[in-house]
């Protein structure tokens, strides 16, 4: 079988969830819900996962969950130190936590936001209670008052298909690349089905100590939200197991989707083009496009980094988000937006240079760079399209972002760790971004 025909037949597979032929024998991307022995909770911690806060120099959430207990959980915490006796100088904080019930599914979610820390410091930390605490991990704060840019992450397109036994791969080698990252973005569709607490498991277990070492900052994607009724519905899991930023739209159906955080010199902003594409109301539209502009209009940060799901422009004709690039490329044109981290295609594509800017004359030129991408196993076709650079297929890839100073460092990695695509971008005293090809 040749390669093309290959990749096509493994396209083919992915789309309809079947079995992935390998050497030896298939591989399931995943289980119905009869084969599936799934992930209980247990007494001992798990699904521990940090999220990003609204001042990440001097804040963190911790979340993470148990079986149903009547326990008090809590997170220990202090600056880490390489002397193994560090840990009898650690504070407690007790958590909030909920009870999770959902069709057979029952335990208790909990989060701690620690309020109390020192920019730029190396803290470890554990949860749990008793003897049932997970392993000290440790992250790093974020840097204050930085006068220049200075930030290193990952970005990740959609993981939704095949995530335990392939979408692992790429977290853990995004991470082995660059594990200084102070952030990871999950660009929607981390899950295939909204509510199956398998996938849920699958993408924890992934992602494992990475998820519990370095902030996320994640926005939904269409496959985050059930349609039982007809109406869109967000994921029973989103806000009860990822603690996001509450700086967002008054609006409940926006609630720990709609947020921005200030990060080393860079503000990234988290929209939810779901509740665009489907929203029940115009106002749902309005809102989110008018909070929208109030926080690029206050932004005094160097660089704007936004990260949705749905593209702005599709690598195939006929997956056109039509209201997403009206409602919102004349706001990114208007403020100076950088660059736009997005899912959804199931495919790698760019572009900058050959789309237009909103009321810029018949020449002018998009001062933002596109970005659409994807870290699963599921792969969509793709064609020629007028606004990208480059496109390519077929293909699980995971990208690095390095921001110093004046210039966006921007490179996109196959699974396997070569390097696919790769640009800077930039910023020019009075003149648009300028866009260096590198690869």
């Amino acid at each position: 079988m040749s390669k093309i025909a290959r990749r096509n037949f493994i396209g083919r597979t992915l789309k309809m969830g079947a079995l992935l032929p390998v050497i030896g024998s298939p591989v399931k991307l995943f289980s119905s819900d009869a084969e599936s022995a799934g992930y209980p909770a247990t007494e001992t911690p798990d699904r521990i996962l940090l999220t990003i806060t609204e001042n990440p120099a001097v804040s963190i959430t911790v979340n993470w969950r148990t079986t149903q207990t009547s326990e008090v959980n809590s997170v220990e915490y202090t600056i880490a130190d390489a002397h193994p006796e560090f840990v009898s100088g650690a504070k407690t904080v007790n958590a909030v936590s909920k009870k999770f019930s959902f069709e057979n599914i029952q335990f208790i979610n909990h989060r701690v936001t620690l309020n109390d820390l020192q920019p730029d410091t190396l803290y470890a930390y554990r949860v749990g209670y008793g003897e049932n605490r997970s392993e000290w991990f440790q992250f790093r704060t974020a840097k204050a008052n930085l006068e220049k840019a200075r930030l290193s992450f990952i970005y990740l397109g959609d993981a939704q298909i095949g995530i335990k036994p392939l979408w692992s791969r790429v977290i853990r080698k995004a991470y082995a690349t660059q594990p200084d990252a102070q952030l990871v973005i999950h660009a929607g569709d981390l899950v295939n089905r909204a509510n199956k607490d398998e996938e849920w498991g699958d993408w924890f277990a992934a992602g494992n100590y990475i998820h519990a070492s370095t902030p996320a900052l994640m926005t939904p994607g269409n496959h985050e939200y059930t349609h039982d009724d007809g109406k869109p519905h967000l994921s029973v899991y989103w806000n009860e197991q990822f603690s996001l930023p509450a700086n967002g739209p008054d609006d409940e159906l926006l609630r720990g989707s709609c947020y921005y955080t200030d990060l080393q010199g860079v503000r990234f902003i988290s929209l939810n083009t779901q509740m665009i594409e489907e929203a029940p109301s115009d106002d749902c539209i309005q809102r989110q496009v008018t909070w929208l502009h109030s926080v690029l209009k206050q932004n005094r940060r160097q660089w704007t980094c936004v990260v949705m799901h749905h593209p702005m422009y599709s690598t195939k004709k006929g997956r056109d988000n039509k209201k997403s690039r009206e409602h919102l490329k004349p706001i990114f044109d208007q403020y100076g937006v950088d660059i736009v981290l997005q899912g959804h295609d199931h495919a790698y594509a760019r572009g900058m240079s050959k789309i237009s800017l909103t009321n810029g004359g018949p020449n002018a030129t998009s001062h933002t760079v596109y970005v659409v991408s994807v870290s699963g196993s599921k792969m969509y076709e793709t064609e020629p399209m007028d606004w990208a650079d480059i496109i390519i297929n077929h293909t699980q890839v995971y990208q690095t972002i390095n921001i110093n100073d004046d210039t966006l460092q921007f490179k996109a990695y196959l699974a396997t760790g070569e390097i696919a695509d790769a640009f800077d971008l930039v910023k020019r005293k009075g003149k648009p971004n300028q866009l260096i090809n590198k690869k």
